[in-house]
């Protein structure tokens, strides 16, 4: 049961709040585009489902398991094993953050053999086959800093997935690429979904989002201000918000 259930998140830095009652369902299998204007809380959403940020209020399920709480009085509380909970999850960011020091092989084999305690043979092993899957197996002996942005991108989602997770996260993965490049990596986030991961993609590739995702989430101001599948979002949407979005990005 690889599913996420968000109930009512609320997220403050300080004074500002920068979620406000977030509810959000993702089954088995689905893809979800997150997609809004910059500073409408998508970042830091995500990094709440996965503990990278806590929460004010709410409530979040992985996998049927609770990993935050919130009591009839406010206090929210985080399960014993909440990091246990989070790591079904993997997450690629905007940036690379591989090891510079480290081989693509060892930048994959490092958190499954010291984290995971895994047989390091094994692990270089799936480490090898992640590498073929996103065609970058001929550079396992190469440091990152030899590679092209969109290369080290493919490098950093195989590394997530080397982890095993059951849902993958990805925090606008293509922001700081060129278009040649995003292809690449866009490419391999198709391949996944066409694996049936599940997947959470914060993007600004409104492509990508009405081609591959299952399901739209529009978000602007703290607020999911609509949500559906992308033939709904894309050519019928309700919300004035939305419609101003994507009038501005669509031109």
């Amino acid at each position: 049961m690889r599913k996420i259930e968000a109930k009512s998140i609320c997220k403050k830095f300080d004074d500002l709040e920068v979620l406000k009652s977030i509810d959000m369902t993702v089954d088995e299998g689905e893809v979800v585009a997150i997609i809004g204007p910059s500073g409408g809380g998508k970042s830091t959403f995500l990094r709440c489902l996965n503990k990278l940020e806590t929460i004010n209020g709410g409530t979040i399920i992985i996998d049927g398991e609770t990993l935050v709480s919130t009591d009839e009085n406010g206090n929210v509380r985080y399960a014993d094993n909440s990091s246990r909970i989070a790591c079904r999850m993997g997450m690629v960011f905007q940036q690379f953050n591989l090891f510079p020091h480290m081989t693509v092989l060892e930048n994959l084999m490092e958190a499954p053999v010291h984290v995971q305690k895994r047989n390091p043979a094994e692990v270089q092993k799936e480490a090898e086959a992640l590498l073929e899957k996103v065609g970058l197996l001929e550079k396992r002996d190469q440091y990152p800093l030899r590679l092209s942005g969109g290369q080290q991108q493919r490098v950093a989602i195989a590394r997530a997935l080397c982890m095993k997770p059951d849902i993958m996260l990805f925090d606008e993965p293509t922001s700081s690429l060129d278009p040649e490049l995003t292809g690449e990596v866009l490419k391999t986030m198709r391949n996944l979904a066409e694996d049936h991961m599940t997947m959470v993609v914060v993007t600004h590739e409104m492509g990508f989002a009405r081609e591959v995702a299952t399901k739209v989430l529009f978000m602007a101001d703290g607020y999911i201000q609509e949500q559906g599948v992308p033939e709904e979002i894309f050519g019928n949407p309700k919300n004035e918000r939305l419609k101003s979005f994507l009038k501005s990005i669509l031109k």
